[in-house]
């Protein structure tokens, strides 16, 4: 038997509507899966600038720009928990706020959709991370005009807006011991009660946040001593940091934690990466297979609109085989928004796996949640079992 085997892999469709179709059925007695998101989680703040309001500021004499309306979202972590939400899954997040306006924000945010947030420790001691994004109407598309009850338009969600540079709140020190200590007693007090968990570590290197490698081995060992939870670790600049979970990178984070080894663990920024990455098949079967060997747990490598590769070790007798499995992706046609493509990929993953499919069918599942999600332009998009139901049954017809 040849050690690693790239196959086409076959989703089981009919499983797939059945197990989702029970989600939604009333009579069916199964209870809905109920999964823990863990890490990073920011208030996305969307601040909407009206030029024809510009005015001249009498203190300073510089132009004070206009913002007449805003709309805020849990980003990051807070992503990741609103697609599972909309799968119909119980979520609760685990992760460390400020004390401050953008917390207070951010915990609404996540209530809003129904989360839980019991697991987020507020404290006086640190920031709450922000990702300000001013909006500017597209003069080409969406020009300013006075509607006739006076309202200025465009409003947000009217026509085309244009991000401008976007303003980052990060903690300036790394978070208190006490703090993350105490995010740690409150994710170990559920960690029984949950069919599996969504790490999201997305800040880069050189970050202060709740991340450490510290932080990460004790999530690992969290997996290690609690297999009933399949753990799903999503690291954008982190993936060579866990074990015993399921790592789910792109082609772009799985290479350079691959050449990082040979490199002395020098990671590059996601910026300078190989935009080339996904079609580079041999390198990336040499890197999954590492990873799947190193870990002795599965790898699921997403490659846009080409799939995924998902990588399965077994153990036979005293060797290791890592069966390679090519998880086709739904052709999607423009326009697209990939902002948020890949949280929705780890929910559709980890509700899969919740569910208790089979990991391909998981996966496959994972990539028609991510298909919806991106048809859904200048929002992050959510995709509904109905909808995933329509689109299974398109395929079985």
């Amino acid at each position: 038997m040849p050690s690693e085997i790239l196959t086409k892999a076959s989703p089981d469709l009919a499983a797939l509507i059945r197990r989702l179709t029970e989600t939604v059925d009333p009579n069916a007695a199964k209870r809905p899966p109920k999964i823990a998101v863990v890490g990073d989680f920011c208030l996305d703040k969307y601040l909407y600038v009206y030029p024809s309001l510009d005015e001249i500021s009498v203190e300073t004499g510089i132009v004070a720009r206009q913002i007449r309306a805003k709309r805020l979202f849990a980003g990051v972590g807070g992503t990741i928990a609103n697609n599972l939400r909309a799968l119909g899954a119980e979520t609760s997040c685990f992760g460390i706020v400020g004390e401050d306006g953008e917390g207070f924000d951010l915990l609404q945010a996540l209530r809003k959709i129904g989360a839980n947030v019991e697991g987020i420790v507020v404290s006086s001691e640190v920031v709450t991370g922000t990702y300000m994004k001013p909006m500017r109407p597209d003069s080409k598309t969406n020009p300013e005009s006075v509607a006739d009850d006076g309202a200025l338009l465009p409003r947000p969600g009217e026509g085309a807006w244009i991000e401008g540079a976007r303003l980052d709140i990060r903690n300036p020190v790394p978070f208190p011991t006490s703090i993350v200590d105490e995010l740690k007693r409150r994710f170990l007090e559920e960690l029984e009660s949950f069919d599996a968990v969504v790490v999201s570590d997305q800040f880069p290197p050189g970050s202060e946040a709740v991340f450490s490698e510290s932080f990460r081995a004790f999530l690992s060992e969290s997996a290690l001593n609690h297999p009933n939870a399949r753990f799903l670790c999503d690291s954008r600049f982190f993936v060579n940091s866990y074990r015993n979970a399921l790592v789910k990178c792109n082609a772009n984070e799985l290479l350079d934690a691959y050449d990082a080894v040979r490199r002395n663990g020098e990671l590059r920024r996601e910026t300078t990466l190989d935009h080339d990455a996904e079609e580079d098949l041999a390198r990336l079967l040499d890197a999954g297979k590492w990873l799947a060997r190193r870990n002795r747990q599965p790898v699921l490598v997403t490659r846009g609109a080409r799939g995924s590769l998902l990588f399965q070790p077994e153990s036979a007798l005293d060797n290791l085989e890592i069966y390679v499995a090519e998880i086709p992706a739904r052709p999607v046609e423009p326009p697209i928004d990939i902002c948020g493509a890949g949280d929705a990929t780890n929910a559709g993953l980890a509700f899969g796996c919740a569910l208790g499919l089979r990991l391909v069918d998981s996966a496959f599942l994972a990539g028609i949640v991510s298909s919806i999600t991106i048809k859904q332009i200048g929002v992050t998009g959510v995709a509904s079992i109905p909808e995933i139901l329509d689109v299974l049954r398109s395929k079985v017809g």
